[in-house]
């Protein structure tokens, strides 16, 4: 993306009715015989920050919503401790608080993160990810459990301890579902799905009761 060059398509159907990605969009200045060089200068400069501003808006506000979801990266560049991973739009910050003891970082590697939350700053939106957050657990089995998705099974607790282990505790609320069965998956093929995403943490599954730890 050249913000000198392209436009996000949702500005440009403000400017443009029935636009589609790929297309030329025109916007014509007033022409006045006394612009000279430096006042075309000033008019671009102008047009290419209300772009750039309109930009950042439409990345905050995509990233804001999804608060609390897990999105897949690719691994850029260490900047200190922090990791930058490539979401998409954007590049999100993986602090060092929110890493995960003994997972080793390099660019290319593909992995999901949490979204933990994304604010406004001077130089754009700054979207802040986790891979130690519990949460990244319950939101992973919805990946690859429709029964959890679906609502028929819930995770009413997680404890983790990053990287080491971690134990959900899973109720159904449909008769006949086995909430324990539905998230191991047959022959544990989706809580090992989940385990290899979590780079080999062990995760334990139990049914939930009032006694459940």
């Amino acid at each position: 993306f050249n913000p000198e060059k392209h436009i996000m398509l949702k500005e440009a159907k403000k400017m443009k009715k029935g636009i589609k990605a790929g297309e030329e969009l025109e916007m014509p200045l007033k022409t006045r015989e006394d612009y000279g060089r430096i006042a075309a200068q000033t008019a671009k400069q102008v047009i290419l920050q209300k772009i750039r501003e309109a930009e950042r808006e439409t990345i905050f506000e995509e990233y804001k919503s999804k608060e609390g979801e897990i999105v897949s990266g690719i691994v850029q560049r260490m900047e200190g401790r922090n990791v930058l991973i490539d979401i998409g739009k954007t590049l999100g910050v993986l602090p060092r608080e929110e890493q995960v003891f003994g997972e080793f970082y390099k660019p290319g590697q593909r992995l999901k993160v949490y979204i933990l939350k994304v604010e406004e700053t001077p130089k754009g939106p700054a979207v802040f990810l986790s891979r130690a957050y519990p949460k990244l657990i319950s939101k992973l089995f919805e990946l690859e459990v429709p029964e959890i998705s679906q609502g028929q099974v819930v995770i009413k607790s997680i404890a983790r301890e990053p990287g080491s282990r971690s134990k959900i505790a899973v109720e159904s609320k449909e008769e006949g579902v086995d909430p324990i069965g539905s998230a191991v998956g047959q022959r544990g093929s989706r809580v090992i799905a989940v385990i290899n995403e979590l780079g080999g943490e062990k995760v334990d599954i139990i049914e939930y009761s009032d006694d459940s730890e």
